[in-house]
């Protein structure tokens, strides 16, 4: 394998990935003095920033303010999680105007002063509220209050499963039917030719509420289902697709190219060939598009990484459709099929060069999901 390429990296998922990078992980907010004592217990305890009422402060690193209901707005969006120790009611006055999506809204609990009850107020699931209630609940000596539908009745929490295994809802806002679904006692079908998911639920007892469906061909579009592939799913109003971050798309283009026409053809190309679009994780092309801005606003857009490689790693790799054309341009007969299999670690193609008007694409698929932090350097 020649030398890896050079990359551009960020975020594979700004919508719904969080990182320690982009958001300091605790917020405990404290109303009273006696909640201050608390409060300072658990920050001692969790590592977290504390936040308390001005004629309260105690010791510089507290953050003091004047009114919760100005100062929780403002640092919302800016913590992982937030732990109230106030009344319920405060702070769902607070909560509603700032609310926007779960699957990036941070976890809220609430706690009382006495540290009796932690209540997993918001965010149960993935903004990990229901797990950080249980925390809390442990410190304190209290009980977590989860009132979640599938936890409180055994049921797998696909929403959390699906992002412990990697794996990129289509439709996030179906995981909500899925489990209306399982609390009406529905079996669920579920597609999953890779054993990505199916393993996971079958090693936590859950076998008995799925039907595994060896082939597309035996999906039925009149019940639920979970279709967990790389391809894309039947469009069905009940199904979810889980995808894993495993296509990566090599990319020829001309200079001056749009990020538009770019993101456009990707599209295509994915529709055309029943690829999942959530299933792409890199771009990768030749070293002399670095400076092209539509390369790199065409990768933000489509929330993946790219990668650029050398003339000399590309002509190294044995393509099934070289241009003598592209050798001219660039030093090198494949750019797009070549850099989809060094991408992909791979010497096969799933899909082999497409044309479209100034732009050329093919796609491989790697043997396991990842992205450029996993790539050779």
């Amino acid at each position: 394998m020649p030398a890896g390429p050079s990359t551009s990296r960020r975020s594979l998922n700004a919508a719904t990935t969080r990182t320690a990078m982009e958001q300091p992980a605790m917020a405990v907010w404290a109303l009273t003095a006696r909640g201050c004592d608390l409060g300072r217990r658990l920050t001692a305890e969790l590592g977290s920033s504390l936040f308390v009422p001005q004629k309260y402060a105690a010791h510089p690193t507290e953050r003091a303010f004047q009114h919760f209901a100005s100062a929780f707005p403002e640092q919302f969006s800016r913590f992982q999680h937030h732990v109230c120790i106030a009344a319920t009611g405060i702070v769902v006055r607070c909560l509603g105007p700032l609310l926007r999506d779960k699957t990036t809204d941070p976890g809220v609990v609430v706690l009382d002063q006495e540290g009796r009850f932690a209540v997993s107020l918001l965010g149960g699931h993935l903004g990990g509220a229901n797990d950080l209630a249980r925390r809390l609940a442990r410190i304190c000596g209290g009980q977590a209050v989860i009132t979640t539908a599938t936890d409180t009745a055994g049921l797998p929490a696909l929403d959390l499963l699906a992002r412990d295994l990697g794996l990129v809802a289509d439709r996030p806002e179906r995981f909500a039917t899925l489990a209306a679904a399982l609390l009406d006692g529905e079996r669920i079908q579920i597609f999953d030719p890779d054993s990505l998911l199916w393993p996971r639920l079958s090693e936590l007892g859950f076998a008995g509420l799925f039907k595994t469906i060896g082939e597309p061909i035996s999906w039925r579009k009149d019940i639920p289902g979970v279709w967990v592939s790389w391809r894309r799913p039947p469009d069905e109003q009940a199904r979810l697709g889980l995808h894993p971050r495993r296509l990566v798309a090599g990319l020829g283009c001309h200079r001056g190219v749009s990020a538009t026409s770019i993101t456009d053809f990707v599209h295509e190309v994915f529709d055309a060939n029943r690829l999942a679009l959530p299933s792409l994780a890199a771009l990768g092309t030749v070293q002399a598009r670095h400076g092209e801005p539509g390369v790199h606003s065409a990768a933000a857009t489509l929330g993946v990484d790219v990668a650029f490689f050398s003339p000399e790693q590309l002509q190294a790799v044995w393509t099934p459709n070289p241009s003598e054309a592209a050798a001219r341009l660039v030093g090198t007969k494949s750019v797009c099929e070549a850099a989809a299999m060094l991408l992909a670690e791979t010497d096969t193609l799933v899909v082999t060069k497409t044309k479209g008007a100034a732009l050329t694409l093919a796609v491989a698929l790697r043997s396991r999901p990842g992205d450029l932090r996993d790539f050779p350097e």
